[in-house]
């Protein structure tokens, strides 16, 4: 597949409203939900106390945007372009979905896109998540600092961004 064909696809599927502002949403949902689980234990340390409704809140909001001064540019940087591609990922498989949906061919599809659900978040998630798993120490020797992961979480990301536009050329029987 060339990469104008490819571009074609991109321009075609993403250059909406519709599809702007889905991506738009998937993005700030993405950012949202990696920022939130960053302060996962004070979320949840919050809502076990016996604070009224408007002092969690105000409080949920202090933590919340205090992630942003605590976090550095490159984080953020990384994690607003991973978010990016997720609501691009994601905006192609939906709109992949209702097509397939609208021919009545629509089959369960599974692989192609999924992996970025699970692959893409924070560093310090990663790092969470794999100390769960045991690697932790070996995360911790990491000469970049965690920026690895974010690189391959790109990566991850960009790959099934190509295969999803590839089935939608499959799908739509683009030449």
């Amino acid at each position: 597949m060339s990469f104008k064909l490819l571009f074609k696809v991109l321009k075609e599927e993403l250059l909406s409203l519709k599809s702007i502002l889905l991506v738009i949403f998937l993005s700030l949902v993405f950012v949202a939900i990696s920022i939130s689980l960053i302060n996962i234990q004070s979320f949840i340390s919050l809502l076990a106390n016996s604070y009224s409704f408007s002092s969690k809140l105000d409080i949920f909001i202090a933590i919340f945007l205090g992630t942003f001064t605590a976090t550095s540019i490159a984080d953020i940087t990384l994690v607003a372009i991973m978010g990016i591609l997720f609501g691009v990922n994601m905006t192609l498989i939906i709109n992949k979905f209702s097509v397939l949906k609208k021919r009545g061919n629509l089959r369960l599809m599974a692989g192609t896109g999924i992996i970025s659900v699970f692959a893409a978040g924070c560093a310090s998630c990663g790092l969470s998540f794999a100390s769960l798993i045991g690697i932790s120490a070996v995360l911790a020797i990491l000469p970049f600092g965690g920026i690895e992961i974010y690189i391959l979480a790109i990566g991850i990301l960009l790959l099934s961004i190509y295969f999803n536009a590839r089935q939608i050329i499959k799908v739509c029987k683009i030449n």
